[in-house]
């Protein structure tokens, strides 16, 4: 049974239009490279603080034109009433990521970004919330739109769910559930929490 579900943030809860390529050319990022591990492999640390500063901003200036995604607000007022465990962990920053709940009045229970623990798809994040929560991996449903979110749930050992944003059937990356929004999750759940203790495959 699903007894928690952890959130990434950007294009999740909430849009992001962070222009990534254009990021990538303007600190000198090789495009099949990850931004953050091409930033901490930056062997001069003026010029790494210089970089970690310029993702720091566009990541400020995203935050104030950030909006609801379709279903978030509905999903997770339901598990709040519901009273199941509910997080984010976000490749964001801190400053960044609350922001973006502050401006939205999302109140989250545990939020977790690149300053707490190492960057997904590496799991240590949503360990940590599986043992602070005294969980089992496979009661724990992780949830985002990147291979990246997938990839960290499978890495745990939990539960995935990929959300296309789009009504096209998507690379889903072999995520355990798949919708094209919030909102079928959020009927997923409500037909299915306390009622059946094991996920079925499915998809929008």
């Amino acid at each position: 049974m699903i007894k928690a579900v952890v959130f990434d943030l950007d294009n999740t809860l909430v849009t992001s239009n962070i222009n990534f390529q254009q990021l990538k050319l303007e600190l000198a990022c090789p495009a099949d490279k990850d931004l953050l591990t091409h930033v901490d492999e930056t062997f001069c640390d003026n010029e790494r603080q210089q970089r970690i500063e310029t993702i720091l901003k566009h990541e400020l200036d995203d935050a104030e034109a950030s909006d609801l995604m379709a279903g978030a607000r509905s999903l997770t007022d339901w598990l709040s009433n519901e009273g199941l465990r509910f997080g984010i962990i976000t490749r964001n920053c801190r400053e960044a990521a609350t922001k973006k709940l502050s401006a939205h009045a999302l109140t989250i229970e545990e939020l977790i970004t690149r300053e707490d623990f190492p960057a997904k798809p590496d799991p240590s994040a949503l360990l940590h919330l599986v043992d602070k929560w005294q969980l089992e991996q496979h009661n724990v449903l992780y949830v985002g739109d990147h291979q990246y979110d997938i990839l960290t749930a499978q890495n745990a050992g939990c539960l995935s769910c990929f959300i296309s944003n789009s009504s096209h059937e998507p690379d889903t990356f072999g995520a355990d559930l798949h919708y094209s929004s919030l909102d079928g999750l959020l009927a997923y759940l409500q037909k299915n929490y306390l009622r059946k203790s094991y996920l079925h495959k499915s998809h929008l």
